[in-house]
Parts: C-alpha cells; sequence; structure tokens
C-alpha cells in the first residue's frame, strides 16, 4: 500500500534495532513517543504513511538526541581522562618531591649525626650484615669503610671484658626491640676507646624482628672528664676543709665530705638548703658589701660565726672564690672553710698567757725593788728594837714598823705568787689534810648563811708544795666563791681527788699546755652555788685588781694563778650565769711519800770572819754590814760584781763568805760568781735575792752556791743564814 513507507520503516528498523528503543525510552516524552509509534506500526501493523513519516522524522530527532548525548559522555569521558592525568601528574609530582624530601632529610640527618660525631647502623639480621654510615666506620677507627660487616666483625673490635655484655644486650634488643649500652672498643691501633650505642628492634606483622637499627657514638671523651671529675671529687672530699659550691642566692648546690664532717648535716640533707641559714652564719661585715667585693676582685676572705648540726658555734676560716656563667654574669661562687675554732681559743690562751707573763715580769720587777727597800727596813727595825730596853716608850713606835713591813713583805710576796716566782719552803703536802686543818678558819671567814662543805679523798697522793701558800689558794678560793654567794645563802664545796691528764685534757687548761704533761695529778676544786659568772668576766678574773665586789681585793685570783703556776700546775675555771663556778688546781702527784722537816731554831747568832756583801743597794749593804758586825763579824762592801771581784782577788785567804745579790748592773751576780771561782774555786757565796729559791737555784744549778736567802730579811734571819753557811 505504501511501498516507500515500508521500505524507510523496514530501513529505520534495520537502522534501530528493538534494543536501541529500549535504551531510548529512559531519554523522556521523544522517546516514549517514538515507542508508541513503534508499538503501532511494527508490532500492531498499522500501515499508514504518515505514520510511518513521523515514525521515520521521531527516529530521526531521536538519532540526533543520541548523538547529543554521545557526544556529551564522550566530553565527559575526555574531561574524565584529561583530570586524571593531571592527577596523575600532580600525584608523581608529589611522590617526586617526596622522594627529594626524604634523600634531603636523610643527607640532613646524615649531616647531623656526623657533625654529633653520631654514626647510625642498621643490621639485617637474616643475611648478618650491616649497613651504616660513613662515621660508623670512623669511630671504630677507619679512614676508609671496610667492605663487609657483620655481627662477628663488630664482636671482634669490642673489649674481651664487654663482649658478654654486649652479645646479652643484643639478645635482649631482638625480644625486647630496645637496648642502650656503654663498653669498650679496640681499634687495630690498640687503642681503646669507650662507646655508647643505641639500637631498636622493629617488628614484622609476623612478630619477628628482621632487623636491629640505631646509633652508634664515641663518648671516651666524656668518660675520660667525667672519671677527672670524680677524681677530683674524691681528692675535695679528702681534704678536711668544708668545700661549698653555692649559687648566687646562697642555695647548696655541692657539699663535700668535710662539710659533712665539719658540720654534722649529710650531702642530701644539706643540698638545696640556703647556707647562711642552715648554719646561722654571722658574718665581719653586711653581706651585701662582701658580694659587692666578690663581684668586683673575683674572691673574698675573712672569718665567719656558724653553727653545727649539734647546736655547738664555730669560727671558720672562709675563702671565696666567684662563678661566673657563660654570659660572664655571676653565677655563684666556691666557699672553702677551714675551722679555726679551737686554734683561736689557744691563741685566745697564748695572748692571756702571754699578758700575765708580762705583767707577771712588771710586778716581779716591782717586788724585787720593793724587797730592796724593805730589807732596809726591816734590817734596821729589828736591829733598833733589839737595841731598845723592853721599857722604851720607842719600842712601841719600832713594833708598828716591823709589823708595817712585814705587811709590806706580804704584799710583795703576792706579787711575787702572781709573777710565779715567790718564795716557796718545798714539803710533800697532802691537800687533804691541808684543807681538814684549815677548814675551821676558813668556815670563820666566811658568812655565816655560807655553808662550807668538805669532800676529800682518803689516802691522797702528796705534792711537792709550800704549805703556807696551799693554805693561801685554799683560803682565797673559798673567801671568792662565798662572796659570790647572795644573802639568801648557799655552799661552798671543797673537793680533792686523784686524776689520770692526759693530752687532750691538757689542751682545755688556760696555760694551753706549756705546764702540764700527762700523768698523774692531784686535783683540787672549789665549787660555789653562786650567781655564776659571763664568758667577758670569765676572760678577765685573772688579771691583776680586776674585781666585779663592790671592794674587792684585786690580787686574789691573780695571785692563786701565780702560786699554782709556780708549783708545776694550772688552773681550770667553769662558771655559768645562775649555774656557780668551779676552780679545779691541778698539781703534780710527788714521787716522795714524806717532806723535808724544818731544823731546829738557832738561837746563838754570833761568829767571826770576813763577810764580803755585794749589792747595787746603799741601804741593803748597810743594813747587812751593821747586822754582821753586831754579830761579831767583819764587813767588807761593794756596789756590784766588778768591785767585788776586784776585792775578792786581793784577799781570797782573809774573806770566808760572799753575800751575793742575784740582780746587779755592770756585772751580774752570775758573772761575778764565775770569776769568783775562778780565783777559788772553794770560794763560799750566799745567794740573796727578791725572787723565790726556786729560780736562782734552777739558774745557779751546779755552780757551787753554798745557800740563799730571800729578801726582805731580817737581821736575825740574816745572822742565822750566815753562821748556817760558815757552819757547814
Amino acid at each position: 500500500m505504501f511501498p516507500r513507507l515500508k521500505a524507510v520503516s523496514n530501513s529505520v528498523e534495520r537502522r534501530v534495532p528493538l534494543g536501541v528503543l529500549r535504551y531510548a525510552l529512559p531519554l523522556g516524552g521523544l522517546a516514549a513517543l517514538t515507542g508508541v509509534f513503534y508499538l503501532l506500526y511494527f508490532v500492531l501493523g498499522v500501515r499508514s504513511p504518515l505514520l510511518y513519516f513521523a515514525l521515520v522524522l521521531i527516529i530521526s530527532l531521536l538519532i540526533s538526541r543520541l548523538s547529543q548525548t554521545h557526544r556529551r559522555r564522550e566530553a565527559e569521558l575526555k574531561k574524565t581522562a584529561d583530570d586524571l592525568e593531571v592527577r596523575v601528574r600532580e600525584r608523581t609530582e608529589e611522590a617526586v618531591r617526596s622522594a627529594c624530601a626524604v634523600r634531603d632529610a636523610e643527607e640532613r640527618l646524615r649531616f647531623v649525626l656526623d657533625s654529633a660525631e653520631i654514626g647510625y647502623w642498621d643490621y639485617d639480621v637474616s643475611q648478618n650484615l650491616t649497613s651504616r654510615s660513613r662515621k660508623y666506620d670512623e669511630i671504630f677507627g677507619y679512614r676508609e669503610p671496610l667492605g663487609h660487616w657483620d655481627r662477628e666483625t663488630l664482636l671482634r673490635h669490642v673489649h674481651t671484658e664487654d663482649r658478654e655484655t654486649v652479645e646479652a644486650s643484643f639478645r635482649d634488643a631482638l625480644q625486647t626491640g630496645h637496648a642502650s649500652l656503654e663498653f669498650r672498643i679496640v681499634r687495630e691501633d690498640y687503642s681503646v676507646h669507650w662507646v655508647w650505642l643505641e639500637a631498636r628492634a622493629p617488628r614484622e606483622a609476623a612478630g619477628e624482628p628482621t632487623h636491629l637499627s640505631g646509633v652508634i657514638m664515641d663518648i671516651t671523651e666524656r668518660k675520660q672528664a667525667a672519671d677527672s671529675l670524680r677524681e677530683q671529687a674524691q681528692l675535695l672530699d679528702l681534704a678536711h676543709d668544708a668545700i661549698l659550691s653555692l649559687d648566687w642566692n646562697s642555695t647548696i648546690t655541692f657539699w663535700s665530705q668535710g662539710a659533712e664532717r665539719m658540720y654534722g648535716w649529710p650531702r642530701e640533707e644539706a643540698v638545696g638548703k640556703v647556707s647562711r641559714d642552715l648554719l646561722e652564719t654571722t658574718f665581719p661585715e653586711p653581706l651585701k658589701d662582701i658580694e659587692s667585693k666578690l663581684v668586683s676582685t673575683g674572691r673574698w676572705e675573712g672569718e665567719l660565726g656558724q653553727r653545727r648540726r649539734d647546736g655547738a658555734r664555730l669560727r671558720v676560716s672562709s675563702r671565696w672564690a666567684l662563678r661566673r656563667g657563660a654570659d660572664g654574669q655571676p653565677r655563684g661562687y666556691m666557699e672553702i672553710n677551714s675551722d679555726v675554732t679551737e686554734r683561736r681559743r689557744i691563741e685566745e690562751q697564748i695572748r692571756h698567757t702571754q699578758k700575765l707573763e708580762s705583767l707577771g715580769v712588771l710586778a716581779g720587777g716591782v717586788a724585787h725593788d720593793f724587797n730592796n727597800l724593805l730589807t732596809g727596813i726591816l734590817g734596821n727595825a729589828s736591829l733598833a728594837l733589839d737595841s731598845t730596853s723592853p721599857y722604851d716608850r720607842n719600842r712601841a713606835l719600832l713594833d708598828e714598823v716591823m709589823k708595817a713591813a712585814e705587811r709590806a713583805a706580804d704584799l710583795t710576796r703576792q706579787l711575787l705568787a702572781y709573777a710565779g716566782k715567790g718564795r716557796f719552803v718545798m714539803r710533800t703536802v697532802n691537800l687533804s689534810d691541808l684543807v681538814r686543818e684549815i677548814s675551821g678558819l676558813v668556815q670563820t671567814s666566811v658568812p655565816k648563811a655560807v655553808q662550807l662543805r668538805l669532800q676529800l679523798t682518803d689516802r691522797l697522793p702528796g705534792i711537792d708544795a709550800d704549805p703556807g701558800q696551799m693554805q693561801q689558794i685554799v683560803m682565797n678560793l673559798v673567801i671568792n666563791g662565798a662572796e659570790a654567794i647572795g644573802p639568801g645563802g648557799g655552799a661552798v664545796l671543797v673537793t680533792t681527788a686523784v686524776q689520770q691528764v692526759d693530752a687532750q685534757y691538757i689542751d682545755t687548761m688556760s696555760s694551753a699546755g706549756d705546764l702540764l704533761r700527762p700523768g698523774e695529778y692531784v686535783s683540787l676544786e672549789v665549787h660555789d652555788t653562786g650567781s655564776g659568772m659571763t664568758e667577758e668576766i670569765l676572760a678577765r678574773i685573772f688579771d691583776p685588781f680586776f674585781t666585779t665586789k663592790f671592794a674587792g681585793r684585786g690580787l686574789g685570783l691573780s695571785a692563786v694563778l701565780g702560786i699554782v703556776r709556780a708549783h708545776k700546775g694550772d688552773l681550770k675555771v667553769y662558771s655559768k650565769p645562775g649555774q656557780g663556778t668551779t676552780f679545779k688546781a691541778l698539781f703534780p702527784a710527788s714521787v716522795s711519800s714524806q717532806g723535808s722537816q724544818p731544823g731546829p731554831v738557832q738561837r746563838d747568832l754570833s761568829g767571826t770572819g770576813t763577810v764580803l756583801i755585794v749589792d747595787d743597794e746603799e741601804l741593803v749593804r748597810q743594813t747587812a754590814r751593821y747586822t754582821l758586825e753586831r754579830c761579831g763579824y767583819k764587813a767588807l762592801t761593794a756596789g756590784d760584781g766588778a768591785d767585788a771581784v776586784d776585792l775578792y782577788r786581793r784577799q781570797p785567804d782573809v774573806i770566808r763568805l760572799v753575800l751575793l745579790d742575784l740582780t746587779m748592773p755592770v756585772m751580774s751576780g752570775e758573772e761575778a760568781l764565775r770569776q769568783l771561782q775562778s780565783i777559788n774555786p772553794k770560794v763560799r757565796v750566799l745567794l740573796t735575792s727578791g725572787y723565790n729559791e726556786g729560780e736562782a737555784v734552777q739558774r745557779f744549778a751546779g755552780k757551787g752556791l753554798a745557800g740563799f736567802i730571800q729578801k726582805p730579811y731580817t737581821a736575825a734571819a740574816l745572822a742565822e743564814k750566815v753562821k748556817e753557811v760558815l757552819a757547814g
């Protein structure tokens, strides 16, 4: 019917198969319409040219639409491909940059490790092969890298004493994943170096590590520096001085063993504390001034007062050295402290002793000259008294002169006792017996409110002493203690005992150990319950004429010290305010048990012969001449040793005795004796002096003295001594 339309339809059907139409259905209304026409024409058989034309037109439109869609899809695919290509290119460039960054990082890490003298290594466990950096080989002493480095190569370089430790550490690293150790290696030139090695073992998925990686560094210099510091620290700890390191705020950063011994605080307690607070330091000047000097000069020296842990106070000689930081600013200082407490105490004792000695020399000189005057006064007064009738009214006046002269002689004896040059009549004395004998007299000399108590040791060893001087010591100390007790009353306790004295105890005595020697001593202690004394008063109690009383005796304690020291003993004082005072005197125990007894009194004083009187004091010469001439002797006089030698040289057979003064100008008594003995080795010389017999005998020991008489003396005492010497 419509052959041409049918031909077109067939053509379209061939060109647009049913599958295409099915594909086209989703294209919207056009596709749906095409489907309808396709159904009418091909399926239902409606054959119409118009329908065929419409179908052809619609199919053409559909094909056009499909072509557009296809081109759009191609464009989209092309755009997607281009985008993908850009992304691939960007990713490739990023990967390249990452690889370059990794290489740069590796180079930087290698540079840092090499600069830090650190070698890198990686050990392949399965292949037993180590890859490493150049520095690794250099640490082992190789200028050029070795071709092969395995586990055995490493162990061959490890010091034999450290190999077991290294192998054990590597096994631990493979098990735990980490190891860090220090050990020694031996290079090809046999030099030994210390190295530090750090190893890590990353685990694979199976759990078994296949690699060990890590770093290695030569720490020989650090080890040597640490050893040097350790040796220096040991040397510092060997020092007896306290060595401290402090920051600028005086916080302790180092505390030596010497500091531990000196102050009592262990290092762990002292470090971190502020030094001046811990030690309660007292400075000789404001701390700011000290710090200013330290900054300006770099050093400071001075004495500090400090406290030990047990509360004892110390005097230390301190030396500071400034420590600056890298910027030149003060960071702290080193401090070295030497304990000078004992040294200062001994120096103070020595100064005190020297002061007493110098005052003693002065007192001795005054007493010597005064004794010369008293010799004339006593001698002439005794001569006048002997020549006066018992009924003469002037006899009472002469008695007063004699009493005044005797009191003056007592004063000179105190001066000589203070000087340690008193006249002593030595015998073996039992101190316990002596105290008992005078206890009644002593009790009457103290106030009634004061009780005297005795605690005396029986069978006490004797001492070589003058009983009269010992009595004076007891009297002075007891009366001094009683006067220290207030009106409320109290007690004075006198104690005697035996004491073994060693060198350490001697160092605590007032003479700083100059007089005492280790051995057995007899002690006399007098303790009172009075008010006690401060340290300031204690330092002055032995000064002549120093007293805290309204009407003190002045020479009391000074004379006591002089007597004690003249008996080769020493005195120690214990006192604190409110706790009373104890005086302790020590005397060497005697080697003999019995003392010498005084001989019978010689009443017949007359004699014959010529006596040469040698003295630089005219008054003494004349008094002695009158005395001897009155007793029947012929007397010659000389004003010095040279005149005496000349007189004796002219008539050595006539002069039976020389009365020789110890101290004279022109020629001393010692030189005069030597020249007299050169003229006549058997010359009899009676020495006289204002000093004590012990000193004179010591100076003339072994020189043939016939005797000694102490000034001042009475006429009767001189006549008796002269007769005694001539009779011997």
